[in-house]
């Protein structure tokens, strides 16, 4: 790991990753505006004098990197099509823009329409790499007085992803990516999905608004609760969160773990989930919701029974559904005129064989016979939904 003295204090010291070797030396970036965090990186990238796979930390994988490198020059995430995204924000930061390198001047007249994210970014070729770390860099210091006024305007995308791509075309790198695919700079869908992590996803990367949302952090807190419980520990800790969950969760073993959701479901099914245990339950809920939409698909292409039950600390309004959650941090989502019919439906429980059959129920007499499946797979898509965001959870029926 690479960082400055304050996240030494952090990541290590306090929050005990385990990290096997840290290079500090992020301290150096104090004179530029900390709007620019990809400086960070670019530091970090030209410290290594070996071949490496750097990764963000808002990356989150499931599988080692093994032998994706290869042979390559460089590894970057995916290769980016710019659109107007990306360029609205080139036309707010060129005017602050002295000095243009070069290289550059193609995307500057929109002649090249390309970047690579780097969420995973490394390779072979050390000295093309040092070289690129350097251009950044000048690129940035060239025009240091202007741009560090450049407050909330990623400039960032520009001497890190863009300059990359510019430099690699024309010196012809061998450009690996770990995601084949050429995605939109602004388009980027699934990058966050908890719900099919191991399974069907092995690559996250919270990107962007991401990191803003509050669906995502919450659920990427319950993973974090669910699979690393002595971390939330150390961070309770560290940010003084209150009301604590830390007793709930200490020493919690995998199979201890399993045997507490199996019990907080069997309590939701039988009515009788106790409130004095408010926190524990919305733990539990949270930790629940993880592949509950997953797990809900697989019931349904089994054709079997099963049960749905709504959860606990949340409400339904006209305009959104108010889910309650750790922290004091309530969270809003938007509702639908459907979302009230499934509830109502599904009551305190019912099984799958029921619910179809009153949905079908709800509808008119001259609703088109043909349009009644597309009607339930509808029902199902937004129960699916709501699943994820914890408050209905399936349970499979008992033989």
């Amino acid at each position: 790991m690479v960082t400055d003295k304050v996240g030494y204090d952090i990541l290590i010291n306090r929050l005990h990753l385990p990290y096997s070797d840290v290079i500090v030396c992020l301290d150096e970036l104090s004179k530029y505006n900390s709007d620019m965090w990809a400086l960070a990186k670019i530091k970090a990238y030209d410290t290594l004098d070996e071949p490496f796979i750097h990764v963000d930390g808002d990356v989150y994988i499931w599988d080692k990197f093994d032998r994706c490198l290869g042979n390559h020059d460089l590894i970057v995430q995916n290769i980016e099509t710019t659109s107007d995204y990306y360029r609205s924000m080139w036309n707010e930061i060129r005017p602050s823009i002295d000095i243009l390198p070069e290289i550059m001047e193609k995307y500057d007249q929109g002649t090249s329409q390309k970047a690579y994210n780097m969420g995973i970014f490394g390779g072979n070729d050390i000295s093309f790499i040092k070289s690129y770390c350097k251009q950044a860099v000048d690129f940035v210091n060239q025009n240091l007085e202007q741009v560090n006024k450049l407050k909330g305007i990623n400039f960032n995308i520009f001497f890190e992803q863009v300059l990359l791509h510019e430099l690699c075309t024309r010196y012809g790198k061998d450009v690996a990516t770990y995601i084949n695919e050429d995605i939109g700079d602004n388009e980027y869908q699934g990058f966050a999905d908890f719900d099919n992590v191991p399974e069907d996803k092995t690559y996250l990367h919270l990107l962007g608004f991401y990191k803003r949302t509050p669906t995502v952090c919450n659920k990427m807190l319950a993973y974090v609760i669910k699979y690393y419980p002595q971390y939330m520990v150390y961070l309770e800790k560290l940010l003084a969160l209150k009301p604590s969950i830390a007793g709930y969760i200490v020493n919690v073993t995998q199979d201890k773990m399993d045997y507490e959701i199996t019990s907080y479901k069997d309590s939701l099914m039988n009515g009788k989930l106790d409130a004095k245990f408010n926190i524990k339950n919305m733990v539990l809920r949270n930790i629940s919701s993880i592949g509950a939409s997953r797990e809900l698909e697989s019931y349904l292409k089994s054709g079997k029974k099963f049960m749905i039950v709504p959860t606990n600390s949340f409400s339904l309004a006209k305009k959104y559904i108010r889910v309650k959650e750790l922290y004091g941090h309530d969270m809003t989502v938007p509702a639908l005129s459907v979302d009230s019919v499934i509830f109502d439906i599904i009551g305190k429980k019912t099984d799958n064989e029921k619910f179809c059959y009153a949905a079908e129920g709800c509808l008119d007499i001259s609703f088109p016979l043909e349009k009644r499946k597309d009607f339930i797979k509808f029902l199902w898509k937004r129960i699916s939904l709501l699943m994820s965001y914890g408050v209905l959870v399936p349970v499979k029926c008992s033989l």
